[in-house]
């Protein structure tokens, strides 16, 4: 029932097969009204000259001169005619027409009459003076098989034309569908993973938007999967640094002669296993948001409690790394999905206490502010470190990038993960310096919502 070719086969045959009812009715009632129209000529000229060949003299007595030769009979044995004198005497007729008249008032013209049982087309004409009538009939029965002859005629050769009008329908539909096949068969052969873009050329001009947009698809498709094979192996080379130095600071810790070697050994195993935690925390991260990337679940959350909810989390952190961690919180409600705006709140808290040196201070601040187009909310993480460099600034959210000189402290997934939530949220990312002219800043804004407007920082 889905099939495109069923279905153009079945409006088109449809569409036939209505045409050709409406025919035949519209030429039943045309060869009925020309029929009918050229037997009544045939009568009308037949009566004509049949009067115009009976002398003119007085005596109207059958006789010689009155009766017709053989020869001058019609063909049709079903056609008959009279010749009357002053409505009362048969001067000649047909053989086997009827001794009565015809048409028993003599009024010229045509009528549809009983005669002896049978249904007659009968035409009467008469002389100038009133004396002569000439009646000419023929049976209906015979005009309606006559009827029927030509319309069987007219039906067959209007079936076989429309027959062979759908044999070339059916196969033209299967000439100009024959594109999407070989299309489909073209694809049944590819190998796997194989995108390349469908050939369009030779489909009808109708599905070659359909296939541009498939192709289109497969583009994004092969730009998605490309981009995975290019996370996994930047993955793989992440953490097999990490690990190798696991394995190395263990086997230091291992072979340690003192216990202070141990415990140095140790302290950086700590560290090291630390940050391969993280990263693996922000590969986790990365893979799920890139898998839930085409199906958001948004709800409504105010953005200053999921900024607190963070914040409790790093509170140790700081302390322990001799951090100040400030707050400075207004109300602002967004639309978001909360999971993912949690990820882009540790990811920014995260890489700000990381690159802060000791004794640094991190600030959070988050509320909403008027942008002309409506209230919007925003969070601005900002610290008093070494700052990025200004060119280095817009590649940083740059997945696995590192600004130079930071050494091992960060994976370079961090903000690429930041800049991929907003993106998602339809967020704007800004970057400047941090506290006190210091440091470095990052601040998501959120679009315009219906929210309460806080004065601007």
């Amino acid at each position: 029932m889905n099939s495109l070719q069923g279905h153009v086969l079945r409006v088109l045959g449809g569409t036939v097969l209505l045409s050709w009812m409406l025919a035949l009715v519209a030429l039943w009632f045309l060869l009925q009204h020309s029929e009918t129209s050229i037997a009544d000529n045939g009568l009308r000229n037949f009566a004509t000259r049949i009067l115009q060949a009976i002398p003119q003299r007085d005596a109207l007595a059958p006789g010689p001169g009155t009766s017709p030769k053989p020869s001058a009979l019609p063909d049709d044995p079903l056609l008959a005619f009279q010749v009357w004198a002053d409505r009362s005497v048969l001067v000649a007729h047909t053989p086997g027409a009827p001794a009565s008249a015809l048409k028993p008032d003599f009024a010229d013209g045509f009528a549809s009459l009983l005669v002896g049982g049978q249904r007659w087309r009968v035409y009467s004409v008469s002389d100038s003076a009133g004396r002569k009538f000439v009646q000419v009939g023929r049976l209906h029965s015979e005009l309606d098989a006559e009827l029927q002859r030509k319309a069987l005629t007219v039906v067959g050769v209007l079936t076989t034309v429309v027959c062979a009008i759908g044999m070339l329908t059916f196969l033209a539909v299967r000439r100009s569908l024959r594109p999407v096949a070989d299309l489909e068969a073209t694809l049944r052969r590819r190998a796997r993973f194989d995108l390349t873009p469908l050939p369009a050329t030779a489909l009808p001009t109708e599905l070659q938007p359909l296939v541009e947009s498939f192709n289109h698809v497969l583009a994004q498709l092969d730009v998605a999967i490309e981009g995975e094979r290019r996370f996994i192996g930047d993955a793989a080379h992440e953490l097999r640094t990490p690990l190798a130095a696991l394995q190395a600071q263990a086997h230091v810790a291992l072979h340690a002669r003192t216990t202070a070697e141990k415990d140095a050994a140790l302290v950086k195993l700590i560290a090291v296993a630390e940050r391969s935690t993280r990263l693996s925390e922000q590969l986790l991260d990365l893979a799920r948001l890139n898998a839930g990337e085409h199906a958001p679940q948004r709800e409504r959350a105010d953005l200053s409690e999921l900024v607190l909810h963070v914040a409790r989390e790093f509170e140790i952190f700081a302390q322990t790394h001799q951090r100040t961690l400030a707050l400075d919180l207004a109300p602002a409600g967004i639309d978001c999905n909360i999971d993912e705006i949690g990820i882009l709140l540790r990811n920014l808290v995260d890489n700000a206490l990381r690159y802060t040196p000791q004794g640094g201070r991190v600030r959070i601040r988050c509320g909403s502010m008027d942008t002309g187009a409506g209230p919007a909310g925003y969070v601005e993480v900002a610290d008093d470190g070494p700052g990025v460099p200004a060119a280095e600034r817009e590649a940083i959210f740059h997945r696995f990038h590192r600004v130079p000189g930071n050494g091992t402290r960060g994976s370079g997934i961090g903000l690429s993960l930041v800049a991929g939530i907003a993106r998602l949220h339809e967020a704007t990312v800004l970057t400047g310096t941090g506290i006190d002219g210091l440091g470095f800043s990052v601040r998501v804004q959120f679009p315009a919502a219906s929210l309460p407007v806080a004065a601007p920082p």
